[in-house]
């Protein structure tokens, strides 16, 4: 997540601005004009039905007779839409805890993120895989989550491990948290969406040298591999390899079909490998 503006931002210090994203030399940080509602989920058109969608998506979905207890306990606090509910269940049933820890998680993103983060940070902690959830396929088969990652990059995801982990990571990166958000994404399957989060986040968390060896082989073939060797760039300069951070921007500007987003934080990094002004 990139810096946001603070109290004492001074535009008027700001060496340099392409499209969204600034660089200010002085103070030697980057940003983006992000509000608090421009990283909410669940606001893009995809094939998967989103949190907002698992009430409605579980109703078309009815236990059968040989249904046990607990299973019909969890349906109906899942079709009254309701987190507090869900978590509930699973305190009388709790064989249904991760999978209680998730849904509710994943239902309270856009209205109580704190609580959001407790019971994804509960479900991570174990090993419970949401796809392979007898319940989740059984009520929830359509049912994913948008995670928006990056100015640029937002993923699509069916409700998976891989999926709660970048949402529970964005939640923490959003508070600042970041060395919790790694150790979230640091187990999870390294896909390139994971990849690139954990790249923004060991910059923001001033792990320059890490960044650098977990970007090791990344290629430049869309906006989401384009925008991980834009933060590789950003953690070589930050090393003083000045020289190869302009390489790897020369690789992310080789391609002029990625996004407005991508290639403006790619600028405004370029930007920022000239000797800073005295």
């Amino acid at each position: 997540m990139p810096q946001r503006f603070g109290a004492d931002w001074n535009p008027f210090s700001t060496s340099f601005i392409s499209g969204e994203w600034w660089y200010d030399r002085s103070q030697n940080t980057f940003g983006y004009p992000l509000s608090e509602d421009d990283r909410e989920w669940g606001d893009t058109t995809w094939e998967f039905l989103d949190p907002e969608e698992y009430a409605v998506l579980a109703t078309q979905h009815m236990p059968c007779w040989t249904a046990k207890a607990g299973e019909e306990a969890m349906h109906a606090a899942l079709v009254s839409g309701d987190p507090y509910a869900i978590d509930l269940a699973a305190g009388r049933h709790p064989a249904y805890r991760a999978t209680a820890d998730t849904l509710a998680g994943l239902l309270s993103l856009n209205t109580q993120r704190s609580y959001a983060g407790e019971l994804l940070d509960r479900a991570i902690e174990t090993d419970y895989e949401s796809k392979d959830d007898p319940f989740v396929r059984t009520y929830l088969p359509e049912a994913g989550i948008v995670v928006p990652i990056a100015p640029g990059v937002v993923v699509a995801l069916p409700l998976m491990r891989t999926a709660v982990a970048l949402a529970d990571a964005e939640l923490h990166q959003a508070a600042q948290e970041y060395a919790r958000a790694i150790g979230i994404l640091e187990p999870v399957e390294r896909t390139t969406h994971v990849t690139l989060s954990l790249a923004e986040l060991l910059c923001a968390a001033g792990r320059y040298a890490d960044a650098i060896d977990m970007t090791d082989g990344v290629v430049n073939t869309d906006d989401v591999t384009a925008l991980t060797m834009a933060y590789r760039a950003m953690a070589q300069r930050e090393l003083g390899d000045v020289a190869a951070a302009a390489r790897t921007l020369q690789d992310v500007f080789g391609r002029d079909t990625r996004s407005d987003e991508v290639m403006g934080f790619a600028r405004v990094v370029e930007s920022s490998l000239a000797e800073p002004s005295t």
